[in-house]
């Protein structure tokens, strides 16, 4: 450590303690020490809680619990107390908001991503749709789409995705529909208009386990989207985190059929 941190240190130990837990924090995370920097983030927290600079002390630990040791049962507590406790800190509250959609990120939208999806029934044979992420600010993302039937391209499509006021949202001409919303408890419901349709979604499970042709997948999300537009059946997809979605089926009583699923992503072919 460099003297001039030490003196910054000193001067902060002769003013209290919270002060020095506050500024090691931030020298042990300039420093690339994260172990010690979650550490000091956590002793200034467990004094000051209420403090202005908590809050971003509370974005802070939990990013490092986030990017550098992929804990996300304490990342998601440091953003869900943000949230909670500094909702008049417009800025920290929505990067709050934020870090909560993406830890565990159930629909990464990181730029050179990719993802090919297969018809379940032949393989890919009849149908295959690729995605790539094209670009992403972290809470904006576009994805762009090819359909094949077969080995002829049918269609390609661009569309956004925002991460946003506690949700994931398909983003278009006519608005903003809601994929995901956090939190993700079972029981979980929300709806939104598709044209002349509302559509009614279900968290069904919090926490399961979906085979598709890309492997076995675990702590995913499954979701029921309900069209009104369809009276007896519904659709299901399942979200699984750092991936997306990995399958989709369609379901009505008494029977849950596979549709479309993931195949490969990020250029790791599946033998």
């Amino acid at each position: 450590m460099t003297r001039a941190p030490l003196a910054v240190l000193a001067a902060a130990l002769l003013s209290g303690c919270d002060t020095y837990h506050y500024l090691s924090g931030t020298i042990q995370e300039d420093a690339r020490r994260p172990v010690q920097a979650v550490k000091q983030y956590e002793k200034f927290l467990a004094s000051r809680p209420t403090d202005p600079r908590a809050c971003e002390v509370r974005l802070r630990a939990a990013e490092l619990y986030r990017t550098v040791f992929g804990r996300c049962d304490e990342a998601r507590a440091h953003y869900e107390a943000a949230a909670r406790d500094f909702p008049k800190q417009t800025s920290c509250l929505e990067r709050a908001k934020t870090g909560l959609l993406r830890c565990p990120d159930y629909f990464p939208t990181d730029t050179g991503r990719t993802w090919v999806y297969v018809d379940s029934a032949s393989g890919g044979r009849a149908m295959r749709l690729e995605w790539e992420a094209r670009a992403s600010s972290g809470t904006v993302g576009s994805i762009s789409s090819a359909l094949y039937a077969g080995d002829k391209r049918i269609q390609t499509k661009t569309e956004y995705f925002q991460k946003a006021d506690w949700a994931v949202w398909r983003v278009d001409k006519d608005g903003r529909e809601a994929i995901l919303r956090y939190p993700y408890n079972e029981a979980m419901t929300w709806s939104s208009r598709r044209g002349k349709s509302k559509v009614e979604f279900l968290v069904v499970s919090a926490s399961t386990t979906v085979t598709a042709a890309a492997g076995t997948f675990t702590g995913c999300v499954k979701v029921r989207e309900k069209d009104s537009a369809f009276k007896t059946s519904w659709r299901y997809d399942y979200y699984c985190p750092g991936v997306g979605r990995v399958k989709t089926t369609i379901g009505g009583p008494g029977f849950e059929n596979p549709n479309t699923e993931l195949l490969r992503y990020d250029g790791d072919l599946v033998k």
